[in-house]
């Protein structure tokens, strides 16, 4: 139990044991603490039993957790849980029991907890081997998070899907990586994790193992591709459209994939009314702004809220000429100059695309000031 006044997550048991208590102390925010499960045997136990080593944790509802996720999984596998101040990883292991001489699969979990971001908390990961406990092994380590060269290094390496390592941390689910084993590995799931927004309340989980799972036929993840080229050139136009994917989102309280629809494909029409829909020749972004400007849309019971729906008609033409690496100024350029938009109608409408997000606000000031 956690001294009194001590902040959650904030906490480390020092000793452990079935005939100690559990003392608490300010944890150090690298401080690792592991647990095993299996059925070697271990100070609590030689009778070949499964079970828990160290026995008492403050992560009881945690390990029941993995203990469920464990089920079916081959090693090797890394099951994770990543949540607002803590991180959980959980080493998917085979042995074989000294007494009965039967294969079983264990588990090696290690948790990091701490108010630092998420990111910070996987690279301070520093997960024992994915093997049974044996003397000398720690129930407690201090993480080391590498240093910019050697974050370089790891960055380079191939590793797996980062499309897919983007979605499953995004949304959960299984990835493919080439070495569930490695010890570099959280390092590398911090770099792409560091990409991404931060998370909200909700705890995401998933697995890393060798085979991902399979693609829908024909389908693509823009946004998780989209991430994954901003994570590879951070100074690419695909880094720009996803930091604006990421703004835009936020801005208008969707989700990624909400927003990332544009990616797709973009209907202009989208924005509009059914009534006002009838009133536009053409379906294309320009024909829906020069609508607009000349004035045909004006009789619509939502004229007051066009201003704000076309900006967001702009910031998607933005976006997916970013994505596909060309200039976002031409998105800018249909609503300045193609649409024949009448100079106040203009201005209003440009005003309104810098306002949703500080990307178009840069682009807007840089190329028509």
């Amino acid at each position: 139990m956690s001294s009194p006044g001590m902040p959650p997550g904030r906490s480390r048991t020092v000793r452990h044991g079935p005939d100690t208590e559990e003392v608490s102390a300010p944890a150090d925010p690298g401080e690792n603490r592991h647990a095993w499960l299996q059925k070697h045997p271990s100070p609590l136990t030689a009778g070949g039993e499964f079970h828990w080593y160290p026995e008492r944790s403050p992560d009881r509802e945690l390990r029941a957790g993995f203990v469920e996720r464990v089920r079916g999984i081959e090693p090797p596998a890394v099951l994770w849980q990543i949540e607002r101040g803590r991180v959980a990883w959980g080493q998917v292991f085979s042995a074989t029991a000294p007494l009965d001489g039967r294969r079983y699969v264990g588990l090696v979990l290690s948790v990091v907890e701490d108010d630092r971001p998420v990111g910070d908390l996987l690279a301070a990961l520093a997960p024992p081997p994915a093997a049974p406990w044996s003397d000398g092994l720690a129930t407690e380590s201090h993480g080391r998070e590498l240093a910019v060269q050697e974050l370089a290094a790891v960055r380079r390496e191939a590793w797996g899907d980062v499309a897919g390592v983007v979605r499953a941390l995004l949304s959960g689910g299984p990835a493919r990586i080439d070495d569930p084993e490695s010890p570099r590995l959280p390092a590398w799931i911090a770099s792409i994790e560091r990409t991404l927004p931060e998370l909200g309340g909700k705890p995401r989980c998933g697995v890393l193992c060798t085979s991902g799972p399979a693609a829908a036929s024909g389908a693509r993840d823009r946004v998780a591709e989209l991430a994954a080229a901003a994570w590879r050139e951070p100074a690419s136009r695909q880094a720009g459209a996803w930091t604006l994917l990421c703004e835009l989102a936020a801005a208008r309280g969707e989700s990624l994939d909400q927003a990332g629809a544009a990616l797709d494909a973009i209907d202009a029409g989208a924005v509009l009314t059914a009534e006002e829909r009838t009133l536009v020749a053409g379906g294309g972004v320009v024909d829906v702004l020069h609508a607009w400007g000349r004035g045909r849309l004006d009789r619509s019971p939502d004229a007051d809220t066009l201003v704000v729906r076309l900006a967001d008609l702009v910031a998607a033409r933005a976006l997916a000429q970013l994505a596909a690496g060309e200039d976002a100024a031409g998105a800018i350029a249909e609503a300045r100059w193609h649409a024949l938009v009448p100079a106040a109608r203009r201005a209003a409408l440009l005003t309104a695309v810098a306002q949703r997000a500080a990307t178009l606000r840069k682009i807007v000031e840089a190329h028509h000031g």
